[in-house]
């Protein structure tokens, strides 16, 4: 995993003293990383690396392991802000298990959260690609992080339910293009940056962040119910926190709707009014609906950007994607 020797800057150190601390350090940071990494997760982000490489068009022949490892610099930089967010949210679930502050306590979940930030930096030199892309790759990961926290800062800062009804849609629609669509454009971006020559990055972007909006709005979707056994489910609306269902709802329900919604919202954790409100109306389903056209949408401006035919290899990645995405919510 890691070269102890080379942290330690001290080739002629005993052997006992690096397996010592190799102990702590097991204890301390590597053994909850590889429990909460090995649990079950969607990599969808990962595999965006792969439609990037495709969508960059350059014909040269890339390492599977080298798409790989980008792969692994993602899932990483992912990982650590679940963790990060899951303290912020004081989550008790996370893949099906315990959240790490909940297993090993906060200071340790939160240095666990942001070595993996940097360990994701530390992957990027160790990959056998040009100094070019190394160097580019560490700006986009720099801007993402900052993008991304910028979207968090409007996630945990700000009761929803407080803020004016108009102006609740922009408000989510930056927050979730900044915390959710960033990280999909780092990983379309990090794949299509292997072709040195490639210049369509401003079509590139704007898909990555769209597909990435649409993750997170099947997400929310997905965690509105009251039927489900996951601590996860309406976690967001106990929070006040400005998901999509709180976008949609104030562009499309009526005013009775609107005050009914609200209140069920603040009787939270009783799901007694909620549920009779889900059973009334229809507002959650053209939530799904709004969200598979947005979906929709963006692959065929995908499609029509990059000219791809329907058997081009990118064009069926995220053709699968797409369907993952709707199927899993």
């Amino acid at each position: 995993m890691l070269d102890f020797n080379s942290i330690l800057k001290n080739d002629s150190a005993p052997t006992a003293t690096a397996a010592t601390l190799k102990e702590f350090w097991d204890k301390a940071l590597f053994n909850p990383w590889q429990e909460v990494k090995q649990r079950p997760c969607k990599t969808i982000r990962g595999e965006f690396v792969r439609l990037g490489w495709h969508l960059s068009n350059s014909g040269l022949e890339i390492p599977n392991d080298t798409l790989s490892k980008i792969s692994e610099i993602i899932e990483t930089l992912h990982l650590g802000s679940l963790i990060v967010d899951d303290i912020e949210d004081n989550s008790l679930e996370r893949r099906g298990g315990p959240t790490m502050h909940k297993m090993y306590g906060v200071p340790m979940a939160l240095n666990l959260g942001n070595f993996l930030y940097f360990q994701a930096l530390h992957l990027i030199s160790t990959l056998q690609v040009s100094a070019d892309y190394k160097n580019a790759a560490m700006n986009q990961v720099s801007v993402t992080l900052r993008d991304a926290h910028l979207g968090q800062a409007l996630d945990v800062a700000i009761a929803i339910d407080e803020v004016c009804r108009t102006k609740i849609p922009k408000l989510v629609e930056t927050s979730i293009r900044l915390k959710s669509g960033a990280l999909m454009k780092l990983s379309i971006h990090l794949g299509a940056l292997l072709n040195p020559d490639f210049n369509k990055w401003d079509e590139l972007h704007r898909f990555g962040e769209a597909f990435g909006s649409c993750l997170q709005k099947f997400d929310d979707i997905g965690n509105f119910t009251t039927d489900k056994a996951s601590k996860k489910q309406l976690e967001d609306l106990m929070l006040r926190r400005p998901s999509w269902i709180w976008s949609t709802f104030s562009e499309l329900a009526t005013d009775t709707e609107w005050i009914q919604f609200t209140k069920a919202v603040r009787s939270l954790p009783d799901i007694t009014e909620l549920e009779n409100f889900l059973n009334s109306s229809s507002l959650k389903k053209q939530s799904f609906e709004m969200a598979c056209t947005d979906l929709e949408e963006n692959i065929n401006i995908l499609q029509k950007d990059f000219c791809l035919s329907k058997t081009d290899p990118a064009f069926e990645i995220a053709t699968k994607l797409t369907k993952k995405l709707t199927h899993a919510y």
